[in-house]
């Protein structure tokens, strides 16, 4: 994310599409560290921007929200 943001990318996190050790930290990176390098956004609010959330709603691999 960080060598990314550096070389001039507009990078996007997926917040819960990433883990860590603890909550405290998931928490931590998420309020923190993320918003320093990048655009945090959960994977549906990405989908949203994409115009794809129907097509990806559509094609999982038979999992449900």
């Amino acid at each position: 994310m960080r060598t990314a943001y550096e070389r001039g990318y507009e990078v996007v996190t997926l917040t819960d599409c990433t883990a860590t050790l603890s909550e405290e930290e998931q928490r931590f990176a998420v309020e923190k560290n993320f918003p320093m390098f990048s655009r945090p956004m959960t994977h549906d609010a990405f989908l949203e921007q994409l115009g794809g959330k129907e097509l990806a709603a559509s094609s999982g691999r038979g999992y449900t929200n």
